[in-house]
This record gives structure tokens, C-alpha cells and sequence, in this order.
């Protein structure tokens, strides 16, 4: 999880290139690097042959065509002259000796089998590719440089531009985690288009696509290597894994082009609500038919909209869903389409379907609305093929967002709304998590003995105190009211995926990834049973529960390979002892960042800490169920004590905000929150150190409601967040204070910071301390 040296692809000035090119990818990639570089810079360009040796040239990227030139002493002898990346268009595979060699630089490598980067803002084009893109909001970062090729290939063919895009390749250093994280912070990016064919470190892609899902929306399409023998098409815990991290999916590439034409022409979607004119009752039809098959409802005008557009197109008839334009004349329908756009309090986006009727051809409509300047929310449909294709290219020039069907127009528009859905699932409240007392070390300590000695499937018994262990057993009532199928498996990518099967409905089962929360568990629930169990409400809450608590039991015990059980509950909400239970053990566990895909809660942070005057407090950390506590301590501080914390006067602390607090990412992240001992359920205050993708500076905040002020408990929960950043290997941690925050500021001194101007506000100061200073001398 580092961007370190990353920007010397994107922005590195001197280029040298090492070996001879012997493909044609590779002769395209030095035309395009010569032809990229402005006429007075093109002495940064070196290419050097001899393999004895690298020049020392003050090269900050190196582009290595053959792997005779990937040896490790002259990667060493890359790193020594200052180098710090590395893109490999050898077709050998990157070595691990040679990882090793460029490690204790930051020596960052591409590759191998990479396409390359392009930044189209400043032209640089490091690739093998053919064309090169126009300039645009969104990033395209791929595994496949064919798929890169063909991406661009469309974008061009259709007049959209990227900010930027880079191709992985097989991944030995630099990956798509990298680039979304790359992605996420480059003020340029509106959007991210990725395609994934694999997922080397599933923590890390998982963090880094919550990351920038956050800020920015992601489509992505996955591909898998048909194998004789193996699975087939799109992975189902992959898709839950996208989903988790508030991707959208796309389920062809098709679909993938399309999206990012929504993307890069439609402004924000922030419903489903399209709305459909045509110049024919059966081209509307097609429109409404298109809306429905994709689980949509056609918008509807507004009164007021209706009757001007009445005036405006007289030839026109509506018919609720759509309107149909009919034989208008070129004027009549500009004017309906303009009204019809400007309806933003019942219509996201316009979907125009035209047929070249006898009249009416395709051209002279292009024209005319490339000209009227009508909204960007307008999408067109232009039917057919001989006139057609002319039409659409026309449109692309013009900047229209056009499609080849009413279908692939409404897809698009779903992808781009169902951003909104999935940010939303992101930050959702879940309830507080059911309570489980196992005494995880003696658990551990048995399945460890078992197998040690061989035993690989727990028996009836063993597996029956494990499970009431987590509240996963009960009596056996008289009847059943609904029966569950849950399973838990190591994947290969993604380590440990959980799946539920409602076996009555006999449809795929539902994927998810532990640790789980009461929501996640619904919406897996919901999904293996096309909302079925949603009927019996005690017995599908129950089953909710229990697999939140199956979720922590994978979490708690790294011993757990796997298990297969029948959960099913009576007609009251009463959990029954489940049947025919297998439950896999193993005396070699995977290690936790491949095992869990997701970080899980750190519950060994929380202390009881009694500071002065003999008050004890509670510090732990912060939970997604702390949302009420926290908007309770937000809302309670004076304008002064906000202003001080949020350098601003903030009257409504929203559920935005709250969950940005709440919902961390541990993997990034520590958020500490800290309670009186006789009032746990009311905050006292909080503290967040919060990392920067490389791992190398973080940046810390804290609070403490003024009724708690004056004993120590700033300083205490200082302290446990930079010896949080000192165990991660976190550098420097800083914090910007204003200077009026007297307070803050003798905190930080106290404590070893050095206090430094700000460069970007006069009115407030930098505070940072070196992490190897930390616990030592003065800073103790």
C-alpha cells in the first residue's frame, strides 16, 4: 500500500531506455516516448546497449526491453544513480531477486508485460500503444494490454478522452491497488474505469477501491482465463468483493464502454429517472422497453414541463411514459428536448430515440442539436445502420452522448446512478453487532491440539461446542420456518468468502466477506432468496445474526479452513441446532492479510485508563454503530470548540460526516474513542490518525469535549495513536493546529512535536514529530 516514486511514470523527466527493440509493441513504445518529448528536451531521452553496465545519466525512469538488463546489480546500480521507476516491456517475468534488488530504493516497477502509462494533461505517452488518447476526466487502468488497446481504440472512435491510463501487467511490484490509490488522490480524475483479470493482494485492492470509491465513482468489469476444467465466467465472490468496496460492476465489456461514456459525458445521476422522447410511438417504445428490462421506471414530466412542451411541439402526443414527437418539425423538437432537459426536479437524463423517417433523416438532426446547446443530461439513440453510423460519429465529434440502442443508452445511465446506490451502502449505519463472550484462546488452543493430532473435520460434539461457542446452537423446535445453507471456503484471490443458499428458491447462492455487520448480513439474506425470507421478519433477523456471528468466528479463529452447515430457525426467531454441520480445521493458517479480504474491528485496542482525580476512562476503537454517540458529541461542542477542531463554523453535522468518522478503514486508518468508565454510552471525545497511501506520513486529530479537559485524556489518546503509527512503521506523524489553539499546541510540544509555519494558511501552524524520535528523551 505505497504511491512512493509511482509519479516518476506520470511526470519523471529524464528517460532511459535499455536494450534494443526487438517487437512491434516495443518499436511503437520508443516512437511514442521520442514523439511525446518537446524538441528541446529530447536530450533527457538515453538509450543505452550494453548490457555490462547502466549509464549514469540522472534518469528518473527506466524502460527495460529485454531482460538481460533486469539483473540485479544493475537494478542496484539503477536505485544508487537515483532512479525511481522502472517500466518492463521484457516478456520474462520480473524476478524476485530483483524485486529484492530495487526494494531498499523505492524502486518501483511496472510490469512486466505492461502496456505502459499515458498522462494525456502533459502528453507524456510511455506505452506500446498505437493511438494516443484525447484528453478527458477519466482514468482507464487495466491488466491487459489488449484490452487497453481496444478501450482506447473505442474511446477515440467515439471522441472520449482519459486523464490518464496505465496497464498493470502480470503485477510483480506496481498494481491496480497502486493505481486506484494513484487514482484517487489526482485532482484530475472525475472517474476510475478498471478491469481486473486478478487480484494479487485482496486487503490491499479492497482498501484502496474503498478509498477512492468514496470520492470518486469506479466501474469495472472482471475477466477470467477460460480453463478446461475450470470455472467459467464472471466469479460471483469477486462481484461481492466489488460490491463490498462500493465498485460498480459491469458485466461486458459493452457495458464497461458505455459506462464510461456516462461517465465522461453525462453529469451526475442522482436517481433512475429518464425520461423518453421519440420521433414515433414504436421508437418510444423502444425506449420504455429498455427502461423496464434494466428495472427501471420511465420518469415522468412535470405538469408545468407537459403543458409548455404542448405549445412548443403541437405535433406531438403524450403518452405518460414517453412522448411522442412524432412528424415535428426540426425546431419543434429542439425546443421539446431543451424543455424536457430542464425539468431537473423529475428527470435525471432525456433519452432521445430517433428513426430516419421519410423527412426526417438522421444528419440534419445532428447538426441542429450539436447546435442548440441543449443540455449535456441528453442522451440520443440514432436507429438503424447505413445512416446511422454517419449520425453517431457526428454526435461523438459534437460531444453528444449517443448510443447504438436505447438499451446500451439506459445501462449506461444505471452504472452511473448505481454509484450513488453503492457510495450509499458504504456509509450506511449499521446497527450495534450482537454480543458473543467465546473465549477465543482457549478455543484456538483445542482446535490446535485436534490438529496437531491429525484431525482435519470436527466431530458432532466438537463441532457443536465450537458453534454454541458463537451462539449458533439452541433447541430443536417442533417445525421450521425457514432453512439456510452457509458455507465458508478459501478462495484463492480473496481468502476467506462466506456464501448463503436459500436451497427452497433453488437460485445462486449470495457471496459476502467477514467480518459482516447486521446490514451486510440482510443483504445477503436478501440476495439468496430474492427477498423471500423477508416474509418470516424473526426468522430472517435471527438468521442475520447468525451470520454476523459466523462472520466473527471466521475472524477470531485463523484455524477455521472452511465449513458447510444448515442454519435454520422456528417460526419464532429460534435459532435450531444446525444439522449435518462440516467444519474444516487446519494446523497452518494462512497469513490474516490473505486469509481476510476485509481489516477486521481491532478489538485489542481497548483499555480502561484512570487518569487525574482518579477518573477512569474506556478507550477503544471507534465503530460504524458509533454514528448517534458521535453526532451527540459533535453536536454538543460550542462554535468555538468546532472552530478550533474543524478550522470552520459548522452548524449541522451530517450522516455524511459521521460515517466518514465512524466507518475506517483499519488497514489506513486508527480512530480511538474514549468514554467516562459509568457512562460508556457517551463519548468524552475522539482521536484519528489517518495514513497516506505510502505509509510514510500520517496525519493526526483529536478531540475532548471541554466537560473532560484539564486530566490528561488529550495527551493520553495522543499518545496511543502515534504508538499505533510507530507499530506500522509510519515515518512522521503531523497535524495542522490553528494558532489561536493554544492547548493543542502545548499538547504537542509536550510531546516531542516541532511546531513549523504553514505554508498554505497564515492562521494556523504545522505540528510533526518523527516517528524514531517518539518514546525517547523529552518526547517520553
Amino acid at each position: 500500500m505505497t504511491l512512493r516514486n509511482i509519479d516518476a511514470l506520470f511526470h519523471g523527466d529524464r528517460v532511459l531506455v535499455l536494450g534494443e527493440a526487438r517487437s512491434h509493441a516495443q518499436r511503437q513504445l520508443l516512437a511514442n516516448i521520442e514523439a511525446s518529448l518537446p524538441a528541446d528536451k529530447r536530450r533527457h531521452l538515453t538509450r543505452w546497449r550494453g548490457a555490462e553496465r547502466v549509464p549514469d545519466d540522472g534518469a528518473e525512469l527506466a524502460v527495460i526491453l529485454d531482460a538481460r538488463w533486469g539483473q540485479p546489480k544493475l537494478i542496484t546500480a539503477l536505485g544508487e544513480q537515483g532512479c525511481r521507476a522502472v517500466l518492463w516491456c521484457a516478456d520474462e517475468r520480473i524476478s524476485n531477486e530483483v524485486l529484492r534488488a530495487a526494494r531498499p530504493y523505492n524502486l518501483r516497477l511496472l510490469g512486466g508485460r505492461s502496456a505502459g502509462i499515458v498522462q494525456t494533461r502533459s502528453e507524456r505517452n510511455i506505452s506500446t500503444l498505437a493511438q494516443a488518447p484525447r484528453l478527458g476526466k477519466v482514468a482507464l487502468i487495466t491488466q491487459s494490454q489488449s484490452l487497453a488497446a481496444a478501450a482506447l481504440d473505442w474511446a477515440l472512435g467515439r471522441n472520449i478522452g482519459f486523464s490518464w491510463l496505465a496497464c498493470s501487467g502480470s503485477e510483480a511490484d506496481i498494481d491496480i491497488a497502486d493505481l486506484l490509490d494513484y487514482a484517487a488522490l489526482d485532482p484530475r480524475t472525475r472517474a476510475v474505469v478498471l478491469q481486473v483479470g486478478r487480484i494479487r493482494a485482496p486487503r490491499k485492492f479492497i482498501s484502496a477501491a474503498r478509498a477512492v470509491a468514496r470520492v470518486k465513482p469506479v466501474l469495472v468489469l472482471q475477466t477470467r482465463r477460460a480453463i478446461d476444467g475450470g470455472p467459467q465466467g464472471p466469479d460471483p465472490a469477486r462481484s461481492a468483493a466489488f460490491a463490498r468496496a462500493g465498485l460498480v460492476e459491469c458485466e461486458s465489456l459493452g457495458g464497461l464502454f458505455d459506462g464510461l461514456a456516462a461517465l465522461e459525458l453525462l453529469p451526475t445521476v442522482t436517481h433512475n429517472r429518464v425520461a423518453v422522447l421519440g420521433n414515433g410511438s414504436g421508437v418510444c417504445a423502444l425506449g420504455t422497453d429498455a427502461l423496464i428490462r434494466q428495472g427501471l421506471e420511465p420518469a415522468r414530466l412535470g405538469e408545468a414541463t407537459r403543458q409548455t412542451l404542448a405549445r412548443e411541439a403541437p405535433d406531438a402526443s403524450d403518452h405518460g411514459v414517453s412522448i411522442d414527437l412524432a412528424s415535428s418539425s426540426t425546431q419543434h423538437t429542439l425546443a421539446a428536448l431543451k424543455t424536457a432537459t430542464e425539468d431537473t426536479d423529475n428527470v435525471d437524463a432525456v433519452l432521445f430515440v430517433h428513426s430516419p423517417v421519410a423527412g426526417q433523416p438522421h444528419e440534419p438532426m445532428v447538426d441542429a442539436i450539436a447546435k442548440a446547446e441543449i443540455s449535456p443530461r441528453l442522451m440520443t439513440v440514432w436507429l438503424g445502420l447505413h445512416t446511422a453510423q454517419p449520425a453517431r460519429h457526428s454526435s461523438a465529434l459534437a460531444r453528444l452522448a449517443t448510443f447504438a440502442s436505447a438499451d446500451e443508452a439506459v445501462r449506461a445511465v444505471r452504472y452511473r446512478a448505481q454509484y450513488r446506490f453503492t457510495r450509499e451502502l458504504l456509509t450506511a449505519t449499521p446497527p450495534p453487532d450482537p454480543s458473543v463472550t467465546a473465549d477465543v484462546a482457549s478455543l484456538r488452543e483445542r482446535l490446535e491440539a485436534l490438529s496437531s493430532d491429525g484431525v482435519e473435520w470436527l466431530s458432532a460434539d466438537e463441532a457443536a461446542h465450537l458453534l454454541t461457542a458463537y451462539g449458533i446452537a439452541g433447541e430443536t423446535p417442533p417445525e421450521t420456518a425457514v432453512q439456510v445453507r452457509v458455507r465458508a471456503l478459501a478462495h484463492p484471490e480473496l481468502g476467506m468468502v462466506m456464501s448463503v443458499q436459500d436451497e427452497a428458491v433453488g437460485i445462486a447462492p449470495a457471496y459476502g466477506f467477514a467480518p459482516l455487520d447486521a446490514l451486510l448480513a440482510r443483504r445477503m439474506l436478501q440476495g439468496a432468496s430474492a427477498s423471500r425470507l423477508r416474509g418470516t421478519r424473526a426468522a430472517f433477523e435471527a438468521l442475520a445474526q447468525a451470520l454476523v456471528r459466523l462472520g466473527k468466528m471466521i475472524v477470531d479463529i485463523p484455524e477455521l479452513a472452511g465449513f458447510d452447515l444448515r442454519v435454520a430457525v422456528g417460526p419464532r426467531g429460534r435459532l435450531q441446532s444446525p444439522a449435518d454441520s462440516l467444519i474444516e480445521i487446519t494446523g497452518n493458517p494462512r497469513p490474516a492479510r490473505e486469509r481476510l479480504a476485509m481489516s477486521p474491528y481491532p478489538a485489542r485496542m481497548r483499555h480502561i485508563v484512570t487518569l487525574k482525580n482518579e477518573r477512569r476512562f474506556i478507550v477503544r476503537a471507534i465503530r460504524p454503530s458509533d454514528e448517534p454517540a458521535v453526532l451527540d458529541l459533535l453536536e454538543s461542542l460550542s462554535p468555538e470548540e468546532i472552530r478550533l477542531r474543524f478550522f470552520n463554523y459548522i452548524r449541522h453535522f451530517s450522516h455524511d460526516m459521521a460515517a466518514r468518522i465512524t466507518q475506517v478503514d483499519y488497514d489506513r486508518e486508527v480512530s480511538l474513542v474514549v468514554s467516562a468508565y459509568d457512562t460508556p454510552d457517551q463519548l468524552a471525545g475522539m482521536g484519528t490518525i489517518i495514513a497516506d497511501p505510502d505509509g510514510n506520513e500520517a496525519e493526526f486529530a483529536i478531540l475532548v469535549h471541554r466537560n473532560h479537559a484539564g486530566i490528561g485524556l488529550g495527551r493520553h489518546l495522543l499518545d496511543c495513536l502515534l504508538r499505533q503509527a510507530q507499530a506500522r512503521g509510519i515515518e512522521t506523524v503531523y497535524g495542522d493546529v490553528l494558532a489561536q489553539n493554544r492547548p493543542m499546541l502545548k499538547l504537542a510540544r509536550g510531546l516531542g512535536f516541532k511546531v513549523r509555519l504553514s505554508i498554505d494558511d497564515a492562521s494556523s501552524v504545522r505540528v510533526e514529530i518523527p516517528m524514531a524520535d517518539y518514546g525517547s528523551g523529552s518526547a517520553a
